[in-house]
């Protein structure tokens, strides 16, 4: 019987890997040496997703990152220490923080009409605004200050375990917070260059830890 893992991503315009949830996931994938999956296929689940070879399906990064944990224990992800649950709510609060400017490149720039149009609407619903008014609100420079409190989060949790002057979280030895860290930022640059590279020149913690990662980054199509 094949091994293969089938790990489920959103589809876009742009045939690359682009949703923050989905990133959480991307890097470990990408880590745990699973092999790329032919294009086109299709399941009616929430992103992130995993299909194993026995068919079984595993939704969300936690559970996805628990199971591949357990069939590819070397390397560890750590899993044991608190640091990934830190840079998951830390890496949610940024999307919120900045979320009004992303959400635009979302629909303006990534996905196709149809999944453009039923997002446009969706948040329509939900903040009984367009996302252009919403921008204008609450977006732009009027983010900035909520978002560099978030990334100030950020650097202390890079910088503040360290066991040596490695890039990582634990300084030479990567863990899952890592993944979640530097997928978020990922994600942010698939979605909105400029927005990215400001947040990621916040502080040097963030592009050494973009550099260390790079390997498990690559595969975002």
């Amino acid at each position: 019987m094949s091994d293969k893992i089938i790990f489920y991503d959103l589809a876009n315009k742009r045939e690359t890997a682009w949703n923050p949830n989905t990133w959480k996931s991307n890097p470990l994938i990408c880590s745990s040496s699973v092999p790329p999956n032919p294009p086109g296929a299709f399941a009616d689940y929430s992103c992130p997703t995993i299909r194993l070879a026995d068919g079984t399906y595993i939704m969300d990064s936690i559970p996805i990152a628990e199971k591949l944990e357990a069939m590819h224990p070397d390397p560890s992800l750590h899993l044991d220490n608190t640091l990934w649950k830190q840079a998951s709510e830390i890496c949610d609060a940024l999307i919120r923080s900045a979320g009004a400017d992303f959400m635009v490149s979302i629909v303006d720039d990534i996905l196709d009409e149809r999944a453009s149009k039923w997002f446009a609407e969706d948040r329509h619903t939900r903040f009984g605004m367009s996302l252009y008014e919403l921008q204008e609100k609450v977006g732009g420079e009027k983010a900035w200050p909520a978002t560099e409190e978030v990334l100030s989060k950020l650097k202390a949790l890079l910088t503040t375990h360290k066991e040596d002057e490695g890039p990582f979280m634990l300084g030479s030895k990567p863990c899952y917070g890592d993944l979640i860290a530097a997928g978020l930022l990922e994600g942010c640059r698939k979605m909105d260059a400029k927005k990215s590279e400001r947040m990621v020149n916040f502080d040097g913690s963030f592009h050494k830890l973009l550099v260390a990662c790079k390997p498990w980054l690559e595969r975002a199509n």
